[in-house]
């Protein structure tokens, strides 16, 4: 459906059940509510969401380019591969969603909080995370790439074979044993 032109302002609009298939550039929603609409494999770029919620929704292989993300709630969704590139995103939420594959690249963020997600696979490039807040998401095998995780608390998630460059390493929070499994980054080896 292309039921959106580019270069409009969208508010306090409820949208369900959309499958949207055109490509959107300079729009914004404000005051939005997407009840399970499919966004797979569209570019989103200079699109602007403000105190909008997203439930069920599906965003696998969308490109977000330079976008504004602000106030926004992602609950029960998918963002299974999808690419985030220049984006300012603050004051959000994202649970119980799958984010595996997905890319984060030369993004900043404000108040970003994650949990309850499943973030495998996923890469963190050149990501300011200010005020980012994680509780029981799986990381696993994820990759951060000069992204500071100084002071951010991954002791309740999965992070079992994550990848950090060591100025991201510095300063992280991390149980005991998630401690032993770092160290395998520093090319320690603990003998007994």
């Amino acid at each position: 459906m292309n039921k959106f032109i580019d270069e409009e302002d969208i508010y306090n609009e409820t949208f369900e059940k959309e499958i949207i298939t055109n490509n959107l550039t300079n729009i914004s929603f404000k005051n939005c509510t997407f009840n399970k609409c499919n966004f797979q494999n569209i570019k989103l770029k200079n699109v602007f969401f403000e105190k909008t919620t997203f439930n069920n929704c599906d965003f696998s292989n969308t490109q977000f380019i330079e976008c504004n993300i602000k106030n926004v709630t992602i609950n029960n969704s998918k963002l299974l591969g999808a690419n985030i590139t220049n984006n300012h995103i603050s004051k959000t939420t994202v649970d119980n969603t799958l984010c595996k594959y997905i890319n984060i690249i030369d993004t900043k963020t404000k108040e970003l909080t994650i949990t309850n997600s499943d973030l495998q696979e996923s890469n963190f490039f050149n990501v300011e995370l200010n005020k980012f807040k994680i509780d029981n998401n799986n990381f696993s095998k994820s990759e951060f790439v000069h992204t500071k995780l100084n002071k951010i608390n991954f002791s309740t998630s999965n992070i079992e074979s994550i990848k950090l460059t060591p100025e991201s390493l510095k300063g992280i929070q991390v149980n005991s044993l998630q401690a032993l499994d770092l160290v395998k980054l520093l090319d320690i080896e603990i003998v007994e």
